[in-house]
């Protein structure tokens, strides 16, 4: 029986099946579609152990798949912080031929497509296929173009039928990643006359909780900004959050945390002496506040305080 290319779900089986995942993720690879106005990006993740297989990961674009592949070698870039946070289809391979499809959406729960986007992703998937069976022949195939500094692609034309063809990278930006924090200068002002209270420390952090969601045709996760005396154990932040509307909703959430926390401090009274927190991309974000309020920012792997906390609203969705 032929295989329906306009049958995600059963061109993606077909994938399964071939399991040359390994194979396939030495290099990655473009599809120019005459449904898109932007190439989409293809990479491969093969699986571990388990019924994971691997992953086929399609991208609209050279932006998002630039800053995916930039976190997966430094991590705290951007405000990704797990791949459910850039836009993509994926095709997930499970053991025995079997599969699964998501779309995902920034701050969103991933979903399986619609009949629109299916319309997009059969003839893309069916591409990929076609080329995973013979990157299985030749897996020197995808590095046919790197001489001519571009990548391997797959080109539709108006018949159809896919082609190879190089396509040339587009330069990167600059810069490649630009982050806008701003602050309520009279708000600033305020709480540079509050007292400060040196031995004060807070531990906070901005927190995906994937098991919360709201009750939505298309589902928003929960995000939660936190921050806790670190001897009381008393909230002093805690806003549950989740996107907005936009392309760049996730990283507007995240300019906002440094207002958010100056809203705090004027609400609480007081200069706290330090704010502990885990990551550099949230040192990063509240750094304009520590420049304009005497509080130390310090980086701890661990705060245990803010996760005991956690742990406890999490297991009591009441008190959250």
């Amino acid at each position: 029986m032929a295989l329906d290319r306009n049958n995600p779900l059963e061109v993606a089986r077909a994938i399964a099946a071939l399991d040359v995942w390994s194979k396939a993720a030495t290099h990655n690879w473009a599809l120019v579609s005459q449904l898109a106005e932007e190439p989409f990006l293809a990479t491969v993740n093969p699986g571990g152990e388990g019924p994971l297989r691997g992953r086929l990961l399609l991208f609209p674009g050279f932006k998002p798949f630039r800053e995916y592949m930039l976190v997966r070698r430094v991590p705290d870039f951007g405000v990704a912080t797990t791949p459910m946070d850039f836009p993509h289809f994926e095709a997930v391979g499970l053991e025995g031929g079997k599969a699964e499809l998501f779309c995902y959406r920034p701050g969103m729960v991933p979903m399986p497509p619609t009949p629109d986007e299916n319309a997009i992703l059969g003839p893309l998937l069916y591409a990929s296929y076609g080329l995973m069976m013979r990157i299985e022949e030749d897996p020197e195939l995808l590095v046919r173009y790197s001489s001519e500094n571009a990548m391997f692609s797959l080109r539709e034309g108006l018949d159809g039928k896919w082609r190879d063809a190089p396509l040339k990278i587009p330069p990167e930006p600059n810069p490649i990643w630009q982050e806008n924090v701003s602050l309520d200068k009279k708000k600033c002002e305020a709480a540079a006359r509050l007292p400060f209270a040196r031995d004060e420390k807070w531990e906070a952090d901005f927190v995906l909780a994937p098991m919360f969601r709201t009750n939505e045709p298309r589902p928003r996760f929960l995000y939660l900004l936190a921050a806790v005396d670190a001897d009381s154990h008393r909230r002093m932040v805690w806003l549950k959050m989740s996107v907005g509307t936009g392309p760049d909703a996730l990283k507007t959430m995240w300019e906002g945390h440094a207002q958010r926390f100056l809203d705090a401090i004027l609400k609480q009274g007081r200069i706290p002496g330090e704010i502990h927190i885990r990551s550099s991309r949230f040192a990063r974000f509240l750094r304009p506040l520590g420049l304009q309020l005497p509080f130390k920012l310090v980086q701890h792997a661990k705060l245990p305080a803010l996760e005991s906390v956690l742990d406890a609203a999490f297991g009591s969705p009441e008190t959250l």
